[in-house]
Formats: C-alpha cells, sequence, structure tokens
C-alpha cells in the first residue's frame, strides 16, 4: 500500500512539474519558436522591446473565424507602430493555414505553430486565446476563450503596456 502511495505522489509531482511553465499574468513569457508561412522561425528573442500580442486559433474554429474582423481592427489602429507585433499561431499545417488565408483576410501574422509552445501558452485548449507579453517579455494579459469585444479589450491591454 505504501508503494501506490509513494507512486501516486510521485506521478502527481511529475504532472504538476511538467504543468509549472504555464502562462498567466505576470510571469516571465516562456521562450517559444514559430515559423511563418515561408518557413522562416521566429522566437520570443526575435522580438525583443515590442509588444507581442498573440492570438492562438485554428482554421476550423468558428468562434475564432468570428474574431478575425474584430481583431483586425486592433491591427489596423496600431499598424504604423514597430514595438507592436501581432502573431497568430496555429495548429494547422502551413498547406491549410494558406488554403484559409486565401479565403479570409486575417491581419496578424499567421504562423504554424509550434504544439510545445501551444500547450504553455494555451495548456487547456481553449480557442481563441490571447496573449498580450510586455516590452520586457512579462506576460500582462491572457484570455481564454472569444469575447464580444475582443477589439476593445484588447486595445485597453495594449494600451496599458505602451
Amino acid at each position: 500500500m505504501f508503494k501506490r502511495l509513494v507512486f501516486f505522489l510521485v506521478t502527481v509531482f511529475i504532472v504538476l512539474s511538467a504543468n509549472s511553465q504555464v502562462v498567466h499574468k505576470g510571469v516571465k513569457a516562456p521562450d517559444f519558436k514559430l515559423y511563418n508561412l515561408k518557413g522562416n522561425s521566429s522566437t520570443l528573442k526575435t522580438y525583443s522591446n515590442k509588444v507581442v500580442v498573440i492570438k492562438m486559433w485554428f482554421t476550423t474554429c468558428a468562434p475564432c473565424i468570428q474574431e478575425i474582423s474584430k481583431v483586425n481592427k486592433v491591427v489596423e489602429k496600431y499598424k504604423n507602430r514597430e514595438d507592436i507585433v501581432f502573431l497568430a499561431p496555429a495548429p494547422n499545417s502551413k498547406k491549410t493555414l494558406k488554403k484559409f488565408l486565401r479565403k479570409a483576410d486575417f491581419d496578424y501574422e499567421v504562423m504554424s505553430g509550434s504544439y510545445e509552445m501551444l500547450k504553455v501558452y494555451n495548456p487547456v485548449r481553449r480557442y481563441p486565446s490571447h496573449v498580450i507579453i510586455d516590452k520586457k517579455g512579462v506576460v500582462s494579459f491572457v484570455l481564454e476563450g472569444s469575447s464580444e469585444n475582443i477589439d476593445e479589450i484588447l486595445t485597453t491591454e495594449i494600451e496599458k503596456v505602451l
């Protein structure tokens, strides 16, 4: 009986340790590696001294698609700012993403998201999810799920870190 209890406790410890890198407000953002649709890679360090706005989504997620016109308004508002980047990692293949973008106007930089990055930045797999990282590399905002006024929410949160 004692051996089973020890085994159980060790297993719980390992599982909890594996999720210790999950992002939440106020923590240093873990590094990630993403690929744009041309195959070029970028990491969080690529965007140092910039506000990084991330929308995690996938091509068959209805709420994700419904939000696109609203989040595009946010990109439009900040399009002349060189200190803000908008990234949209998705677990889809590059081929699927390119096919989707032929039909949809999405102003974020669509990235082929590494599963490791998505596990850390969106551990509960709730889509769409949004994360804002400030210029110092600290997570300043996390929202899991969609919102009717996502454009207003993102604008407010971006203004807080500029």
